[in-house]
């Protein structure tokens, strides 16, 4: 997780007015840093940092308080409202077919995620 991608997690939570958290792996298999952004660009202030949390790289339990209330409140006053969602263009990633470039395999070579069985 570098200072790139955090940025870009951060703008996607902006772009679509939604608090937005990720984990990652911590160190050594990676560099930790999960995140958690909220969506208020703006307040009373003026602009305002929208992280809420930045982990460092040991492994923990970290915990991201969002304040739902502040966040309609800031969708129902901001002039973006909704005019740049498009739920149309989300359809693919709600679609459960895997495909190329997306097909995987697990230690054992076998695809996954593994289709489940009745009785397990």
């Amino acid at each position: 997780m570098e200072r790139h991608r955090i940025r870009q997690v951060a703008t996607r939570a902006v772009e679509n007015m939604v608090a937005v958290a990720l984990a990652n792996y911590a160190a050594p298999k990676e560099n930790g840093h999960s995140i958690a952004f909220d969506p208020i660009a703006f307040d009373e202030n003026g602009s305002r940092e929208t992280l809420v949390i930045e982990a460092g790289e040991a492994e923990g339990v970290y915990l991201a308080t969002f304040d739902l209330d502040a966040i309609r409140a800031y969708r129902q006053r901001e002039a973006w409202g909704d005019a740049f969602r498009r739920p149309w263009a989300y359809a693919a990633l709600t679609r459960t077919k895997v495909a190329a470039p997306f097909l995987r395999v697990n230690e054992r070579g076998e695809p996954y995620p593994r289709k489940r069985t009745s009785g397990r």
